[in-house]
């Protein structure tokens, strides 16, 4: 017998008036998400609510998870015309769809991430939809220097962003199968943006459980300025 061992958290940080993430998790529908609302005035928070609503609504109706997200996008932009045109209300999404059999996807669209972590090693499995993941990609820039980008927070695609109905929206997906004792993490960029990947690994490696590792890994994007809100999703299959 197998047992999903999962934790969930968020933390409005240190700057943020409002917390604008969201998330949601159903071990038996097998699904984890995490989304970053934006816009401000509350904006941000309909957005990412939005998300956690409609996708697992979509998924409890048979859709795919490309489509549950699809689905939330034009949500978004038609609850944005509805609350006075809020052009940049929108919403980055991370999504985890996990199986009996331990098969697993994610789709995302945004900076929000999804990291494995296999006991050894850490490996970020999403890449980021940002301008300075461009520069990167087109060698503009290197690695170290996007932590310190003054456009590293521009994101180039998210739900429901610019408003108006019939804009489209491009889901990236992946999968893969975990072993017992694998660890798949999901994260706003309010931990990934202040802490980077070494520091989660270390984080992750050591000996506690996921209710230890969840307020660890908090506390550091916390210590290291929290200047944003931080979600953070662990989802680890153990024996029962």
């Amino acid at each position: 017998m197998i047992k999903i061992d999962y934790v969930c958290g968020t933390h409005p940080g240190k700057v943020r008036e409002r917390n604008e993430d969201a998330y949601f998790a159903d071990p038996e529908l097998g699904l984890w998400l995490v989304a970053d609302g934006m816009g401000g005035h509350q904006a941000g928070e309909i957005a990412s609510g939005i998300v956690v609503q409609e996708v697992p609504k979509a998924i409890r109706k048979g859709e795919s998870l490309a489509e549950a997200i699809e689905g939330a996008h034009m949500i978004i932009q038609v609850a944005s015309e509805q609350v006075g045109g809020a052009k940049q209300m929108g919403s980055t999404v991370v999504a985890l769809k996990l199986d009996e059999n331990l098969h697993y996807r994610i789709a995302w669209v945004g900076d929000s991430r999804a990291y494995l972590w296999n006991g050894f090693e850490l490996k970020r499995l999403t890449k980021d939809h940002t301008y300075v993941q461009l520069l990167l990609e087109f060698g503009m820039i290197l690695e170290e220097e996007i932590h310190t980008h003054p456009s590293r927070n521009v994101i180039v695609q998210g739900l429901g962003v610019g408003g108006g109905a019939g804009g489209s929206v491009k889901v990236d997906e992946l999968e893969g199968s975990l072993s017992l004792g694998d660890t798949l993490l999901l994260c706003s960029d309010g931990l990934s943006g202040e802490i980077r990947d070494p520091e989660i690994a270390e984080i992750l490696s050591e000996p506690v459980d996921n209710e230890e590792r969840l307020a660890r890994l908090i506390e550091a994007a916390l210590a290291f300025g929290g200047s944003d809100n931080i979600t953070v999703v662990l989802v680890t299959p153990t024996r029962a």
